[in-house]
């Protein structure tokens, strides 16, 4: 090829149009976004650095700005949380294909606009929490196979929407507190065996469904706040040997039930605040050795108690808030476990 061709070629090259970054056809959207006061958040080292993840919570957004978000083609996460978002504004969202993460919580979305989110084939993760969904929306979820991460708490979800969810075979976050849910649907989730993250905080769960609840032999992470557990429940959760964080505040068990928890080794994270445990029992806590925080707030604890509290090997922090022990009994416990952080302080 002569130089002559080669320098037109050259030419027509540095002439032709560079194709547009994707930081240039979004800045319009990026612009819109700020002035909402939301963030973004790009992919700096894909080509261009796409805005991928996009969080408009609190915002005053309108369908209309919306709509001009379908200008980001690489978003992979959403969040509209406590924004006037209605079920008619999710059928707009239709062009996100790539969406793995969707966050609605506090929005105005019912079981009508559920619907339209079965077509995020590739959803893992969704936020429903403080809607009005129910049981007729979860029944359109089970079409979200790949959904990992369910938040459903403050729902009007029931025991037959729980059922629905046993079809969710890969889920392993599930969020059902403060809503209508009892031992019925609790026994349904024994289904679930990837579940590793279950919250029951303030539901009508009692003993009989923890029973469906120690078949989750995944189980990392439990609360069980406010429900009607007591010391005879916990037997069923010796076979969950993965569980780190335990958390009953509220519950109705008692010293009595603490020797239950001693099979479970791998727990960090264990919460009693607000229960009927005394000084009977923490004997029993100086078997779990990777026992991190420790929350005995508005128990009966005295300083009697606190001699056990002082074998337990690996403490960072201990609560007694609320609790009958001394200052006296304080400063001996800090003490005996100088590393560790014990409230109330000093």
């Amino acid at each position: 090829m002569s130089r002559v061709l080669l320098f037109a070629v050259a030419c027509v090259v540095l002439a032709s149009p560079l194709p547009a970054r994707a930081d240039d056809a979004e800045d319009k959207v990026v612009a819109l976004v700020k002035k909402l006061g939301g963030e973004v958040t790009r992919d700096a080292k894909a080509p261009g650095k796409p805005v991928v993840v996009l969080d408009l919570a609190h915002a005053k957004v309108t369908r209309a700005d919306l709509k001009e978000l379908a200008a980001l083609k690489s978003l992979t996460g959403l969040r509209l949380n406590s924004t006037n978002v209605t079920d008619a504004d999710l059928k707009g969202l239709a062009a996100f294909e790539s969406l793995t993460q969707l966050s609605l919580v506090a929005t105005k979305v019912t079981d009508a606009g559920v619907k339209e989110l079965a077509a995020f084939k590739n959803l893992s993760s969704l936020g429903l929490s403080e809607t009005s969904v129910g049981d007729t929306g979860v029944r359109e979820l089970i079409a979200l196979k790949g959904l990992k991460q369910l938040g459903l708490d403050r729902t009007k979800i029931t025991d037959a929407g729980v059922k629905e969810l046993a079809a969710l075979k890969e889920l392993a976050f599930l969020d059902l507190s403060q809503t209508a849910v009892t031992d019925a649907g609790v026994k349904e989730l024994a289904a679930l065996k990837s579940l590793k993250h279950l919250h029951l905080d303030l539901t009508k769960t009692t003993d009989a469904g923890l029973k469906a609840v120690g078949a989750l032999q995944n189980l990392t992470d439990l609360t069980l706040w406010g429900t009607g557990v007591t010391d005879a429940g916990l037997k069923e959760l010796g076979a969950l040997k993965h569980l780190t964080t335990l958390m009953l505040p509220g519950t109705k068990v008692t010293g009595a039930g603490l020797k239950e928890l001693a099979a479970l080794k791998k727990l960090t994270y264990l919460d009693l605040s607000e229960t009927g445990v005394t000084d009977e029992g923490l004997k029993e806590l100086v078997a779990l050795e990777d026992l991190a925080l420790l929350n005995l707030s508005a128990t009966k604890v005295t300083d009697a108690g606190l001699k056990d509290l002082a074998a337990l090997k690996s403490p960072t922090k201990i609560l007694l808030h609320g609790t009958k022990v001394t200052d006296a009994g304080l400063k001996t416990l800090r003490a005996a476990l100088p590393k560790c952080t014990i409230e109330p302080a000093p």
